[in-house]
């Protein structure tokens, strides 16, 4: 517990049973901080704190919950986080309550807090980047910038609510599964596509090969397709498919954007059946791309702003011990004297 001006103590720590009942009253009053997991996996943040107690879990959510007693007054939130399961790296999913406004310090103070642990804490585990994605405009934008973090892009999504006939697909395939050898060439793609900065932000060095695919999205079916023009790989097809819907992620490379039509329509021969609505997703650097969606009937849904923060890390490493000077001999630190201590990383904040 941290006591607070003799007035006041909170403490934050991990979801227990017990706290079923507050995250039940919160959970309808909280914000999504990752439109692709509220749109394609709607569920209750309650059935997400629970399954970290469900054994053979491989993709858990974690859940810090703060309760706060102040001048009298109660107060409590929660904040919801997945750490990547080949990466370390970690993604914020959700906050409560939400921002009511741009005056609400109360809540901010709920956020701030929360978050401000859960870099510590998953900084302590080796996590070494933290990433959110805020609605551009939104509340919220400015309070993570206040906590050190920073935007690195935009993606933008568009939708379509009326699944597909497939007699308007074109009459021959052109999209073809990713196979191993692809894979490289796919890194590649992003490596000529994506800017220099927002590959520092989300990809660690010599990882071209899978920063497509380094995120935690990808909860359901992910299916990988590529485009070939002779042997060589010229766009990338993402399909993710969820609870009655399905998320495209196209990356094309600029040189054939003349494509870009009849690629969007045959990637809708792909949309599985039952599938009620379709959302595709573009980086703000790809943005002429956004006319191919928008004949292929699609409509602008939303702009989120990718958000990274890099943690401190825990590392270990021996600090020499001054041995008191006797006269005549030089003192010298040895490897007796040598302690073990903890030092923390600077926080590198891209502002």
């Amino acid at each position: 517990m941290v006591p607070m001006s003799g007035k006041s103590v909170s403490v934050i720590r991990p979801f227990l049973l017990s706290d079923a009942p507050l995250i039940t009253q919160l959970q309808t009053h909280g914000t999504h901080l990752d439109l692709r997991l509220a749109l394609l996996w709607p569920h209750s943040s309650l059935s997400a704190a629970m399954s970290a107690y469900l054994p053979f879990q491989q993709r858990i959510v974690r859940t810090l919950v703060l309760k706060e007693h102040m001048n009298s007054a109660n107060a409590a939130g929660y904040v919801q986080y997945r750490e990547r399961s080949s990466f370390p790296e970690a993604d914020i999913l959700f906050c409560a309550p939400a921002l009511e406004s741009q005056s609400d310090e109360h809540t901010r103070r709920i956020w701030q807090k929360l978050i401000s642990q859960l870099v510590v804490r998953v900084g302590e585990h080796g996590v070494q980047r933290v990433y959110a994605r805020v609605l551009d405009g939104a509340l919220e934008l400015d309070l993570f910038w206040q906590m050190g973090f920073s935007a690195y892009a935009r993606e933008r999504t568009y939708r379509r609510s009326d699944p597909p006939r497939y007699s308007d697909a074109l009459p021959a395939p052109v999209w073809r599964p990713q196979r191993s050898p692809d894979l490289f060439a796919v890194g590649q793609l992003y490596s000529q596509v994506t800017p220099k900065l927002v590959q520092q932000a989300e990809n660690l060095p010599q990882m071209n090969a899978l920063a497509p695919y380094r995120d935690s999205f990808g909860g359901g079916i992910d299916r990988r397709y590529v485009w070939k023009v002779k042997d060589d790989v010229r766009a990338a097809l993402r399909l993710i498919r969820g609870h009655h819907a399905c998320w495209f992620k196209l990356m094309m490379h600029p040189h054939e954007l003349d494509h870009a039509d009849g690629l969007v329509q045959d990637a809708m021969r792909l949309v599985p059946p039952r599938t009620e609505r379709i959302f595709i997703s573009v980086r703000e650097y790809q943005s002429e791309l956004e006319g191919a969606f928008l004949r292929a009937g699609f409509s602008w849904l939303a702009t989120e702003m990718l958000m990274v923060k890099h943690t401190t890390a825990l590392v270990r490493e021996p600090m020499l011990k001054q041995i008191p000077v006797i006269e005549g001999i030089e003192a010298r630190p040895t490897a007796s004297s040598t302690r073990l201590m903890k030092k923390r990383y600077a926080i590198r904040n891209h502002r």
